[in-house]
């Protein structure tokens, strides 16, 4: 028995994984693209703290500042989870809670801050940062694109009820979904038995529209697709 898996992830994130008793289809909605980032903050202000959110950030940071090392040096750097951190490959901190609260809970109080994300990134994050910080600054160092492709065929996959679950790796991938195949028929009927969220951010999106996501702390794909394998089993077994 194989358990068959569709993900929504964009290109340049998605990696193959292999694990017994699993099919992992990817279908992009979105690509990446780098946002020119004005180096000029860099030179201007004191930072405390460097928080990073994906790997994807890093990668668009470090290109158009070659300089980081140094500008990095002193400073207390965050990643929102180990991907991040093995990305940057610099001593840097990652909190026990991979996600926003997480990072909330490291920061001491009237801090200045220096955030690099994704311009399509969930606004959680920069609210609480905003209310801790003394200055925030934030740099959109990518953002992410609807895909003007033809969708119909994943569509109908779902609706026949090809696969067996679905993960959402972030609020854009989920807020995506429903975006293009509202366009099709209805979205949110189609989902398979087991709808995974990565993140509390995620769920936080899904719920609202009455979604129930099993919810995966850390930002681990593989680890999220172990838990759909052991709660498949559970759920065929009961």
């Amino acid at each position: 028995m194989v358990i068959r898996i569709i993900m929504f992830r964009p290109e340049e994130k998605f990696k193959d994984i292999e694990i017994d008793q699993v099919s992992i289809k990817n279908v992009p909605l979105t690509k990446i693209v780098y946002n020119k980032i004005e180096t000029n903050i860099l030179k201007n202000y004191k930072f405390d703290y460097v928080i990073f959110t994906s790997s994807i950030a890093v990668e668009s940071f470090m290109k158009q500042c070659p300089d980081y090392g140094n500008f990095l040096n002193g400073k207390q750097i965050i990643a929102i989870g180990t991907k991040t951190s093995e990305s940057l490959g610099l001593k840097v901190r990652v909190p026990a809670n991979q996600s926003s609260e997480g990072i909330i809970n490291i920061l001491k109080n009237n801090s200045n801050v220096l955030l690099v994300r994704s311009e399509n990134g969930n606004p959680y994050l920069v609210n609480k940062l905003k209310q801790k910080s003394r200055n925030l600054f934030v740099i959109n160092a990518y953002k992410s694109i609807l895909l003007n492709e033809d969708f119909t065929e994943t569509y109908q996959a779902l609706k026949n009820g090809d696969f067996d679950a679905v993960i959402f790796t972030s609020s854009m991938i989920f807020n995506s979904y429903i975006s293009i195949f509202s366009l099709y028929g209805k979205p949110l009927e189609i989902l398979p038995e087991i709808v995974l969220a990565i993140g509390s951010e995620t769920a936080r999106s899904m719920k609202k529209y009455n979604l129930n996501p099993v919810v995966m702390d850390r930002p681990d794909v593989e680890e999220s697709i172990k838990k759909i394998l052991s709660l498949f089993k559970k759920y065929r077994l009961d």
